[in-house]
């Protein structure tokens, strides 16, 4: 009988620079060098928890080999991730402004970095919601790694979109969306060039009938959590496993009312918004560093009457007063990894009130290889609950004497 072989781990990453660590925090992860044809080799640091930081995409390699001709006086990279799409043609053409937008702070911060590691300051990262705040502007050319699990309505508004700003589009798709983005039909879309697993298709400019705001364009469905139902996004999770890790914090719940309570990690709202049916008397902030999950959080309260807060920061207590809240609730998330954790878990003890507790679920996996070591510092931890698979940790900080 053969042995069954282990799965391969992926290789260690050279070491982040130390610059990377005051922009990163924990979630600093390596370097990776760019060498893509035709453009200056690039070292750029890379995060965990953010797309393709293992190694450079082959599509943005392909969508870097197919640009159009000419030098552009400005170009806009929607979705940027940590910029190995737009950094490269910024450095390669240093008078061209370059716009880099993306909805996950934690990629537009290690943009923003590489940008300044590099001397890039023709590089601009800044955060966005695709074209949501980008009426008005214009750009010669509009470059987009599109994201797999977007959905086709989404697709369509990344690409005519850029019509909108008077640009000229080229985009690059995993192969499995090459017929959703053939069967779009849009006037003068041309599939350019195919890959091993990518294509990149060419849109010309043109007239375009679009409302640059529309965050409907990212619904995918909805759900039901606790008796509330929830629109969700095309790339919300659909592992059964993360339901019963809500599940479990739901039900671990204090039955007296918070006066402040804080949901980091907040998805498209079902903790949140759980806390405040549940205690409508409660001030309720919910944390999330993803605009689309955001906008989602704030789409959901709107439509179930559930008035919240939904703060966009990278950490749950990034401008928050320390000790000011009587309840935390959150989840641990696997590809941030143990440090992001820890760091987690201190904030949520920081921001504890005397006599409060917080509440974080993780798997039992991460239960098992991340503590004690991701402990909080000055705050007691315990096991609350373990089941199915979820465990339920409490941070509590004792009252004054």
């Amino acid at each position: 009988m053969k042995k069954k072989r282990r799965a391969r781990e992926p290789a260690a990453l050279p070491a982040p620079s130390p610059s990377a660590w005051n922009a990163l925090g924990p979630y600093a992860r390596g370097r990776l060098e760019e060498k893509a044809r035709g453009f200056p080799t690039l070292s750029l640091d890379v995060p965990w928890d953010v797309f393709s930081s293992q190694a450079i995409d082959e599509g943005t390699l392909l969508l870097l080999r197919n640009l159009p001709a000419g030098e552009p006086r400005s170009v806009l990279d929607l979705g940027c991730g940590y910029g190995a799409l737009g950094l490269p043609i910024a450095a390669r053409w240093p008078s061209s402004r370059c716009v880099l937008i993306d909805r996950d702070l934690l990629a537009v911060a290690a943009a923003a970095h590489n940008a300044r590691m590099l001397g890039l300051r023709n590089a601009e990262a800044r955060p966005g919601l695709g074209y949501r705040e980008m009426a008005g502007e214009s750009f010669d050319w509009v470059v987009c790694n599109v994201p797999a699990r977007i959905g086709p309505r989404a697709i369509r508004y990344l690409l005519e979109g850029g019509r909108a700003l008077g640009a000229e589009v080229r985009a690059v798709v995993i192969r499995d969306l090459r017929g959703v983005v053939r069967d779009l039909d849009l006037p003068g879309l041309r599939h350019l060039a195919p890959g091993a697993r990518h294509d990149v298709f060419a849109l010309p400019r043109g007239p375009a009938a679009i409302d640059l705001g529309d965050e409907g364009i990212y619904a995918r469905d909805e759900t039901e959590f606790a008796g509330l139902r929830l629109s969700r996004p095309h790339d919300a999770s659909e592992d059964p496993e993360h339901s019963v890790l809500l599940s479990a914090l739901a039900e671990s719940l204090p039955r007296t009312a918070p006066a402040r309570a804080l949901a980091f990690r907040a998805g498209y709202g079902a903790l949140p918004l759980h806390l405040k049916s549940r205690y409508p008397a409660s001030r309720v902030l919910a944390q999330e560093r993803d605009l689309l999950d955001a906008a989602f959080v704030r789409r959901n309260a709107r439509n179930l009457a559930l008035p919240i807060e939904v703060r966009e920061t990278l950490f749950p207590a990034d401008g928050l007063e320390p000790g000011s809240f009587s309840l935390v609730v959150g989840e641990l998330s696997s590809p941030a990894g143990p440090l992001v954790a820890a760091r987690e878990l201190q904030d949520s003890a920081d921001l504890l009130a005397a006599g409060g507790e917080a509440l974080i679920v993780a798997t039992e996996k991460q239960e098992r290889d991340w503590f004690p070591g991701a402990a909080p510092k000055k705050a007691a931890l315990t096991l609350l609950l373990r089941r199915q698979g979820a465990s339920v940790l409490r941070i509590s900080r004792p009252r004054a004497a």
